[in-house]
């Protein structure tokens, strides 16, 4: 995805306790899911990070969603 920084937020989404949850939130991909692969570990497993999703700033829907990377 080829854009201008801070178009695009990142969201990392979990799950906790069967609740979809925001984990960490970046202006570029690898930031959101270098920050929900550490908030998985801090959490010893509660919240497992489950998939990125990619919101233009200003709107309300995600317009993608990323899987994440291993």
């Amino acid at each position: 995805m080829n854009h201008t920084l801070g178009e695009y937020l990142y969201l990392a989404m979990g799950n906790c306790n069967g609740h979809k949850v925001v984990m960490a939130v970046g202006y570029t991909y690898d930031y959101a899911d270098k920050k929900a692969k550490q908030f998985e570990k801090a959490s010893s497993g509660t919240v497992k990070y489950l998939d990125v999703s990619v919101v233009k700033t200003g709107d309300k829907e995600k317009c993608k969603t990323l899987e994440r990377q291993v």
